[in-house]
């Protein structure tokens, strides 16, 4: 018995569910009633958060420490080209957004591969880049989203929403893509150890590569729908998600050295942070008083994800 619960605590989803329950219990007391429709809302609010979660998740799964601090600005970048292509046609600009996404992460991977920078080093420089560029086309890129588009967005499928459709179905195709398939194999082998990968026969350079690409292709996506969801895009668009988004990567178990990962807990780990917000919000908690509580927590999911990386 004693061996089962000592399993069962150390699934990487059993605490993000646990944090699930506590907050929202929390937001029924703050409340003062039992509402399902909490639930129903954060579905639909995590989706972005869980997105850019998961292509986090896989960058840090390469291992030497990598992560994304330019995924903010890729995600505001593509939503402004979204916004504006999509005046013209929605398929069109919905491409684009997800190709700049992917030109993105393949700049951020070239940089990091080719001249040997450090991922953290890599995306904060080309971070600045992509955020000089939204400058430049926020006044003359349209900021308003296509009304169809806005209405897929809000629509239900079988009484889910659109959006949260669409990450269900990406998180699935991931989960067959990291778990179940060669690409999968190999880049928890290079996160693991690259050096080892290698001389295992492991294109090292190509798997890291494609890693960033696909954060690319999914901050672009969620760059998208976010336009669409907040009624247009704006400069300071993706900071929301960004801290949530780390969060969400870190308490779903991911190591911060890379080699393990588990995309059903980042994906509860996202919908936990959207309660987190949810409750501040509820208990009238400032949003500079929000962000220092979100940044306290992913400190601490840091160090734990660090000790359990030496063990």
């Amino acid at each position: 018995m004693n061996n089962k619960m000592k399993k069962m605590l150390e699934s990487p989803i059993v605490w993000p569910v646990v944090g699930c329950v506590i907050l929202y219990a929390l937001i029924c007391a703050v409340s003062g009633a039992v509402n399902v429709r909490v639930i129903t809302s954060g579905l639909k609010l995590c989706v972005f958060a869980m997105l850019l979660g998961i292509a986090q998740m896989i960058v840090v799964t390469s291992g030497k420490g990598a992560i994304d601090i330019s995924q903010k600005y890729i995600l505001t970048l593509t939503a402004y080209i979204s916004c504006e292509l999509m005046q013209y046609n929605i398929p069109l600009g919905l491409g684009m957004a997800i190709v700049v996404g992917m030109t993105c992460g393949l700049i951020n991977a070239c940089i990091n591969v080719y001249l040997n920078i450090h991922a953290m080093i890599t995306t904060m420089a080309t971070g600045y880049l992509y955020y000089t560029v939204i400058l430049l086309v926020s006044n003359k890129f349209a900021n308003s989203p296509n009304d169809a588009f806005v209405k897929f967005t809000n629509a239900n499928v079988f009484g889910i929403n659109s959006m949260t459709a669409i990450a269900i179905v990406i998180a699935i195709v991931l989960y067959l893509v990291l778990y179940k398939s060669k690409y999968g194999m190999n880049l928890h082998a290079v996160g693991q150890k690259r050096e080892a990968a290698r001389l295992a026969g492991i294109n090292v350079n190509k798997t890291v590569i494609t890693a960033f690409v696909i954060n690319g292709a999914l901050c672009g996506l969620a760059g998208a729908l976010n336009a669409a969801y907040c009624g247009g895009a704006n400069q300071d668009l993706g900071t929301t998600y960004f801290l949530p988004s780390i969060a969400a990567c870190f308490v779903g178990g991911t190591n911060a050295a890379g080699g393990k990962s588990n995309i059903i807990a980042v994906c509860i780990g996202a919908f936990m942070m959207t309660l987190m917000s949810t409750f501040l919000n509820a208990a009238n908690i400032s949003i500079g008083g929000q962000r220092l509580i979100q940044g306290i927590f992913i400190v601490l999911l840091l160090v734990a994800a660090t000790k359990n990386s030496t063990k």
